[in-house]
């Protein structure tokens, strides 16, 4: 009978507890894939959930195609000898000439907004409400706001680096061969002005989405280092990376300061205290163009392999993989993630694809 007592406690204790399930799974699936040069051959995806929402803009040489995720093509212009700069949304871009005059900036079915003088080089933030005008000898920038007005104060540096815009919003963070970094927000207020030091350049920079924290990739002939800054007071701490990267390398950065690099042949995963905190072995990677992107916990990475061809990857913050694929003919390929849409693009096709749990 003790015994009996004892067993309906247990069940009635462990009935009140809660159920401990797995996490769900996530899964990729291919939506649709096409060239980049002629998206408008792209076969939709049946996929409705995916009508209503796009992608990142694609240039292709002289032109610009704008597309919705199903792959559906919204508008694609050719600009001929003229060059552009299209915001990360891809709603307005800033056309311009090598030897130009003028900067001129324009809604993405070529409405115009306004137009100035200028020989300066435009880099448009991702809602285009910060337009940054960057001289020949890459030593000063200066910003304008939305409407083409002078916004906050110019910032200037020995040799531009990098410009890295916030994904989602409109901070700019900009490094330079001297050491020297700067961060502005979207009204061009200058949020953090400082530098590395001990004889090292810039070679990389990411910001997060509301410019919390920035990702700082620098180093010299000794070292590479990755910093992660807190743009509020700036704070920074710092780890080694594995080798040296003669240039820039692969960045992003989270608005919980979680930072990820590609390090030739791994990806690092480091805390807002700059401490490693997974680091997935990869193929190694080439030198030159090269992405890593976030949304929410789901990293992609896109890159070129040092043997050839192009390598993709999603994982999760705790190193977990969730998809890696080589492609052998693509000499570059591009991730960028708005779950639950995933693009890779390569050098001759768009890759689509869709997340799922379960």
């Amino acid at each position: 009978m003790r015994y009996l007592v004892l067993g309906l406690i247990a069940g009635a204790v462990l009935g009140l507890a809660p159920v401990w399930q797995a996490e769900p799974a996530t899964e990729l699936y291919p939506e649709w894939q096409g060239p980049v040069a002629a998206p408008e051959s792209i076969e939709r995806s049946p996929n409705a959930a995916l009508s209503t929402r796009s992608i990142p803009p694609v240039v292709s040489g002289d032109t610009l195609s704008l597309l919705a995720a199903d792959g559906r093509l919204i508008a694609k212009r050719a600009f001929g000898e003229t060059l552009f700069s299209a915001s990360g949304n891809g709603r307005y871009y800033a056309a311009y000439q090598k030897l130009g005059t003028t900067v001129e900036f324009f809604a993405a079915d070529g409405s115009p907004f306004w137009k100035t003088g200028s020989r300066e080089y435009p880099h448009v933030s991702y809602n285009g409400k910060l337009v940054l005008l960057v001289n020949s000898d890459q030593s000063r920038v200066r910003a304008l706001d939305f409407h083409g007005n002078p916004a906050g104060e110019p910032v200037a540096g020995r040799f531009l680096t990098v410009i890295a815009f916030s994904k989602g919003s409109d901070i700019a963070a900009l490094g330079f061969l001297d050491g020297s970094y700067a961060v502005m927000d979207a009204a061009g207020r200058r949020l953090l002005k400082a530098g590395t030091g001990g004889g090292t350049l810039v070679k990389s920079m990411a910001v997060s989405p509301s410019g919390a924290y920035v990702a700082l990739h620098y180093g010299n002939e000794k070292g590479d280092y990755i910093a992660i800054i807190a743009t509020a007071d700036g704070s920074a701490a710092a780890s080694p990376l594995s080798r040296v990267h003669v240039a820039r390398t692969a960045l992003t950065v989270g608005d919980d300061g979680t930072a990820a690099i590609l390090d030739h042949n791994r990806i690092l995963v480091v805390n807002r205290k700059a401490k490693p905190a997974a680091s997935i072995k990869v193929p190694a990677a080439r030198t030159g163009m090269a992405s890593l992107d976030r949304d929410g916990c789901i990293y992609v990475a896109g890159y070129t392999r040092s043997e050839g061809g192009s390598q993709a990857l999603a994982f999760l913050p705790d190193g977990t993989v969730l998809f890696a694929r080589n492609f052998p003919m693509e000499s570059y390929l591009q991730a960028s993630i708005e779950a639950p849409v995933m693009l890779l693009r390569g050098s001759q096709t768009l890759y689509c694809y869709s997340l799922h749990h379960r």
